[in-house]
């Protein structure tokens, strides 16, 4: 079965003047994929989005929430200006269409996935969510469509189990502060990886940080170290998440995809290749043949150097297919001091708050 590419030109109206959270983001992304002959080809079919509905929307955000970013998107248009909800996070008059777009460029590509019209999809989508929460939203993002996807599963299609990946290198605070008790509809694993929140927005993430009540020992941290490399993100799947995922047996995999770990991204300080999120797909994607019968949908949340971003984008789009002709550059091992703090500090903390929850530690 084909990959879908979730992708409409009403992500590009989300206009945020001079900001790196640009719509250049998607056109290079998709003139990368369409010189590489990939782009609405029968392998990677391009599925245009609906748009969701505000039921929809309320799954996961207030009302007023939901109430503040249509007012502050209608006064936009209606000044031909852009609004800000905080000093990062831009409205345009069109950004509540595209944010519903958004949100349902993900609910399509879950349709298409359950019919078995796709073996899994990608939403090259903008605005981003994984930073907003119920109550407000930041971070260059406006509604949580990762999360909104994931309560779509539970209420609308009777899926029981979701597992939500992260590899942002911003900590995941929105999804994380949404399903921190769990959910009402079902059962949830949240895992987050980014670098470590002491140097680095929103500031949390912690290993400290596991849920409670229902969601209690199922929201998993990694805050890596800075300058930690593909050999490091790999070292933490290993040995907690791809253990943590075989007990937890996930139905369907939803994945946050952020593309500024890369050693050249200029807002953050992490050490991944071109091909680091594609190593670290494989790994997925080999938990959802076992347990999700290959269900994954992925949507795009960061990623700030353009071109890195659209090869990286490329690659995962390649592993998804199970092709193996990545575009690949030098391998980057990660500093033995960091290798020594992760293997001894951060993966014996995570698994020492972990091992009551779980009987793989």
């Amino acid at each position: 079965m084909p990959v879908g590419l979730i992708y409409d030109e009403i992500y590009l109206k989300h206009e945020v003047g001079v900001h790196v959270e640009t719509p250049k983001r998607l056109i290079v992304a998709k003139k990368f994929l369409e010189e590489k002959g990939i782009w609405n080809s029968k392998e990677f079919p391009v599925i245009k989005p609906r748009k969701a509905t505000i039921d929809q929307i309320k799954y996961v955000h207030s009302e007023r929430l939901i109430e503040q970013i249509k007012e502050l998107s209608d006064l936009a248009a209606k000044t031909e200006s852009l609004k800000n909800i905080d000093m990062d996070t831009v409205v345009s008059g069109d950004t509540f269409e595209s944010s519903l777009y958004s949100v349902g460029g993900n609910l399509t590509g879950i349709d298409k996935i359950l019919k078995g019209e796709i073996s899994s999809a990608f939403g090259l989508v903008r605005p981003p969510g994984h930073h907003s929460n119920k109550y407000k939203c930041a971070g260059f993002c406006i509604f949580n469509n990762i999360a909104i996807a994931a309560e779509y599963l539970f209420r609308e299609k009777n899926v029981k189990k979701v597992a939500i990946f992260d590899w942002d290198c911003h900590h995941g605070n929105g999804t994380q502060d949404i399903f921190y008790d769990g959910s009402e509809n079902g059962q949830l694993l949240f895992f987050s990886s980014h670098q470590d929140g002491r140097t680095l927005y929103p500031g949390t993430g912690f290993t400290n940080e596991i849920g409670s009540g229902k969601g209690e020992g199922h929201i998993i941290n990694f805050p890596m170290a800075p300058s930690s490399g593909d050999d490091i993100i790999q070292l933490l799947y290993k040995e907690i998440a791809i253990p943590i995922t075989n007990e937890f047996k996930p139905e369907f995999i939803l994945i946050s995809a952020g593309f500024d770990t890369h050693h050249t991204d200029l807002l953050t300080r992490m050490g991944w290749t071109i091909q680091g999120p594609a190593n670290l797909t494989k790994l997925i994607k080999s938990l959802a043949d076992d347990y999700a019968n290959g269900k994954i949908l992925i949507t795009l949340e960061g990623g700030y150097e353009l071109d890195k971003q659209a090869q990286a984008i490329y690659n995962v789009l390649k592993v998804l297919n199970s092709e193996t002709d990545l575009i690949s550059e030098d391998e980057r091992k990660s500093d033995e001091k960091i290798l020594e703090y992760t293997q001894e500090r951060l993966i014996k903390q995570i698994k020492n708050n972990l091992s009551e929850y779980w009987n793989c530690f």
